[in-house]
């Protein structure tokens, strides 16, 4: 990636962390710079020097190898060759999901998962995430360390059903949630209310696209079962 397709992701990416609470008094602040030239970024008025774009890396918590297009990363990362299987490879995001932890960038690949390709087939860029150790909301459907299959696609995501499961993204922080739109809102709801993170949660769509806090439906659960002790 050149630099002014970097510049133009790095905005992007602001854009939608000061959408989910940030303020850029805190980017500036973290930046060791005036809130104006922050600013200026933002509306495209501007550009950051490389050691700049270093500084806001960090505070957003990625890599520059997690600003690569998912595509580009398969590209890259050798595959088993399942031409002739009735098998294929879908990729697992490198991070988890849990409070505290962004969203897994989607760019950025920790390995793959072998899936009949015939389950797969109806899901658009089906991806694998690990649950967080931390993510409590969805017990006991989903437990903590399992690993969600998530359909990407565009037109799930932006009309949620409360029956459904959802990988989400808010708080700078991410998790497995139920949700559901009201009015220009969209409602998270979590199965364990005991749970640290199983209050319900309204985020308002007005500065804030559904897609980047809906980031996939979970639409299949994959478990490590611990083998009983001998006796």
């Amino acid at each position: 990636m050149d630099l002014l397709l970097i510049q133009e992701k790095l905005r992007e990416l602001l854009k939608e962390r000061i959408a989910l609470g940030a303020t850029q008094k805190q980017v500036a602040e973290a930046l060791g710079m005036e809130q104006a030239h922050v600013s200026r970024f933002l509306n495209g008025r501007g550009n950051f020097h490389l050691a700049t774009l270093n500084q806001l890396l960090r505070f957003l918590q990625l890599d520059v190898e997690d600003l690569v297009p998912v595509e580009e990363m398969i590209r890259r990362v050798p595959t088993l060759d399942y031409s002739n299987s009735d098998y294929c490879d879908v990729p697992l995001l490198k991070g988890k999901l849990g409070p505290g932890q962004p969203f897994p960038v989607e760019g950025r690949i920790a390995g793959y998962r072998a899936f009949l390709r015939s389950f797969v087939r109806p899901f658009y860029r089906p991806v694998l995430a690990v649950v967080g150790a931390k993510e409590d909301a969805m017990v006991p459907a989903v437990q903590p360390r399992d690993l969600v299959l998530l359909d990407t696609s565009a037109a799930k995501r932006k009309e949620p059903l409360l029956d459904r499961i959802y990988a989400v993204a808010f708080d700078n922080g991410s998790g497995i949630r139920h949700c559901g739109r009201a009015g220009s809102s969209v409602v998270l709801v979590g199965e364990n209310l005991r749970g640290a993170q199983g209050g319900p949660r309204e985020i308002s769509l007005d500065s804030v696209d559904i897609l980047s806090v809906i980031r996939g439906e979970v639409v299949w659960i994959g478990r490590e079962l611990k083998a009983e002790p001998r006796a």
